[in-house]
């Protein structure tokens, strides 16, 4: 899928009895196939911002994924567009083995005989091949982290929100990641309280949001 816009215009959310917004108000733009951070601490909001912008929270603001704008009508349209990597792998993680689970996004998206083969090549491209045939609760955390962004990009969408996807790797395995996301033609937008190991790989990352 060709890369898509991402536009947040006023955003912001409470959750019921908070005392303060998480995030607070904010706004930004990526344009198709730039590469954003969305920084902050744990709490501060960032995995609340990626659920409101594919529909799975409610609240003030607006948003727009490829000049569509976010609403009741076009959620099946941004859905399809759009990948989330949850920050809890397990919560991404629906079949028993790796290779099943990678494929089963592409063949719900209409590519049922090719699944398999997609599947095999993310998770050769992503130095995981070994696991194809492993049952995921066999996993290591860090495992089964890499196999839930494997079954977002095995989907091919045109924007990829990911929530802290390097936090449970070693450092080989993030290096790898790092490579494959940063030359990854989609528009991404990356929650981390780690900039440092994004602005310094070769990828053009930059900060889009700092929520405190």
């Amino acid at each position: 899928m060709e890369p898509l816009s991402l536009e947040v215009t006023g955003l912001r959310h409470r959750h019921a009895g908070a005392a303060r917004d998480t995030p607070a108000e904010l706004s930004f733009r990526l344009l198709p196939g730039e590469k954003g951070l969305l920084l902050g601490a744990n709490g501060a909001g960032k995995s609340t911002l990626l659920a409101r912008l594919v529909g799975l929270l409610d609240g003030p603001g607006e948003v727009a994924i490829g000049g569509t704008p976010l609403s009741q009508r076009t959620l099946r349209t941004i859905r399809r567009g759009t990948g989330l990597l949850w920050q809890r792998p397990d919560d991404g993680l629906l079949l028993p083995t790796v290779r099943e689970d990678v494929a089963l996004g592409p063949a719900n998206d209409g590519l049922a005989a090719q699944s398999q083969a997609i599947a095999d090549r993310w998770l050769g491209r992503l130095g995981i091949a070994h696991l194809a045939a492993r049952r995921i609760r066999e996993l290591s955390l860090g495992e089964r982290q890499i196999v839930a962004l494997a079954g977002v990009l095995a989907r091919d969408p045109g924007l990829l929100l990911l929530d802290e996807p390097i936090a449970a790797l070693d450092a080989a395995a993030r290096r790898r990641v790092l490579a494959t996301l940063s030359v990854h033609p989609a528009t991404m937008l990356v929650a981390t309280h780690e900039p440092e190991l994004w602005l310094g790989s070769a990828g053009a990352w930059r900060a889009v949001a700092e929520l405190a």
